[in-house]
């Protein structure tokens, strides 16, 4: 973390970054590997270790070695010797793209393989084509519904919390993993997926057809009579779309506070979180980052300001990336109360970069570093909350993922949880079971405060 203090000390100027998009023209894997290690130079910071990364031509050179040596181990074949040995340079070159990121030290950065960044994009894009299905596997048994996702295929469908799915497609699902079951239920649009279901010992059909499924990654309700709760669990790409219908929902119910729950929020998409910061606040700029070239800029706001009612904004040691974004500018503006424990300190901004197929697959690189619009340093530091409230139980309130499942399949979740408590803590599971939720019932106080000096 050589030099991290001081990267946010100069005043905030302009900065630009070159764009990854390139045209639909076929690449060979050669150029796209010359490309990526290109950009790794460019982006990717190195304050996070002594020691010199190699350089692109240093990088070229060992792959022209590497890659002939394995092209002479390989027995020579009259029909397929020509695709095994560009099987196994495209192997070599992603290998070594994920070498070269590696030397930086930074646990943020990677190469990410095609089937992976199939994965990532559906989470930064809050969509994907499946059954929408939320379930919990079970070791040497089968998975248990949880519940469909609300404006799923599901939605209307005979499953109930606690149904346990025997078979999809004629697949048994006893002892499968979660990845392995998803494999299965998601799929292309408007093909089928068959489950049997089991219920108290009965079984029975449900047929879906596979659609687009909207993950929401936010949901609010009103708490003591005229306090708008949101929880946002991560902030994907439309997050703020979903945050923006929720509020207008409860100012619509004449709320008279409002508390914004980014506890466990891994972070996600920094316009998702500028734009929420602006609907709170009217302040020009959200946050300041620094690239590699030791260029500074700050970040403006996104959207329309929507609301000055009295906003607490809970946070703990899981909070990270844009949800400290959120808090930090919120805290700068002494526009809401910060209330929680310390958050994770996750101050650095990451990039996706695209690789043409046969290469495929994605490089992230960390391009920046930020802080605070008033230039608090975040990475490694996180936000220190207003009010600090600690609480052993945090973790019987934690939500995480999608957020668009019904009641029902919450209580669910909650009685699964308990289940869990009583088994790995039998001495203290009743204290921990009916233990508050101490952060927002200090949240729900300190906005009556505010609502009473108003």
């Amino acid at each position: 973390m050589a030099n991290l203090p001081g990267l946010l000390t100069t005043i905030c100027i302009g900065l630009t970054l070159s764009g990854s998009a390139y045209s639909a023209t076929e690449v060979s894997p050669e150029a796209e590997f010359k490309r990526a290690l290109s950009i790794i130079e460019k982006t990717q910071l190195d304050i996070f270790s002594d020691i010199t990364p190699e350089n692109k031509t240093e990088v070229i050179l060992r792959f022209n070695t590497l890659s002939e040596a394995a092209a002479a181990e390989l027995e020579p074949s009259t029909s397929d010797s020509g695709v095994r040995i560009a099987e196994k340079r495209i192997e070599l070159m992603r290998s070594l793209i994920s070498e070269t990121i590696d030397t930086y030290n930074d646990q943020y950065a990677n190469y990410i393989s095609p089937d992976a960044l199939r994965k990532y994009s559906e989470r930064r894009s809050g969509s994907y084509e499946g059954i929408g299905l939320k379930f919990r596997t079970v070791t040497d048994n089968y998975p248990l519904v949880i519940g469909p996702l609300v404006n799923g295929p599901l939605e209307s469908s005979d499953l109930l919390p606690g149904d346990k799915l025997i078979e999809a497609n004629g697949r048994d699902l006893k002892g499968l993993n979660n990845r392995n079951i998803i494999e299965i239920l998601k799929g292309p649009a408007d093909t089928i997926v068959r489950l049997k279901v089991q219920r108290d010992n009965a079984t029975h059909s449900v047929v879906a057809t596979r659609s687009a499924v909207d993950l929401h990654y936010a949901r609010s309700e009103v708490i003591e009579n005229d306090i708008g709760y949101i929880q946002i669990s991560r902030f994907g790409g439309k997050t703020h779309k979903r945050v923006l219908a929720l509020l207008n929902e409860l100012l619509k119910k004449n709320v008279t506070g409002l508390i914004l729950d980014l506890r466990n929020n891994p972070g996600g998409s920094t316009r998702a979180a500028r734009a929420v910061v602006s609907m709170f606040s009217n302040e020009k700029y959200i946050y300041c980052e620094r690239n590699k070239a030791g260029t500074i800029k700050q970040l403006p706001r996104h959207g329309e300001h929507i609301t000055d009612l009295p906003l607490a904004v809970l946070v703990n040691g899981d909070s990270m990336s844009s949800s400290e974004i959120v808090a930090g500018a919120l805290q700068a503006y002494e526009r809401g109360i910060i209330i929680g424990s310390p958050t994770f300190g996750k101050g650095l901004v990451q990039r996706v970069f695209n690789l043409k197929e046969p290469l495929g697959g994605a490089i992230r690189t960390t391009i920046a570093v930020f802080g605070t619009p008033d230039h608090r340093i975040i990475h490694s530091a996180g936000i220190v909350p207003d009010i600090y409230v600690e609480t052993a139980a945090d973790f019987m309130f934690k939500r995480t993922g999608s957020l668009n499942i019904k009641q029902n399949a919450r209580n669910f979740q909650r009685t699964l949880l308990e289940e869990g408590v009583r088994k790995k803590h039998p001495h203290k599971a009743k204290a921990l079971i009916e233990a508050p939720d101490r952060q927002l019932q200090t949240a729900i106080a300190e906005i009556n405060k505010l609502k009473r000096n108003r």
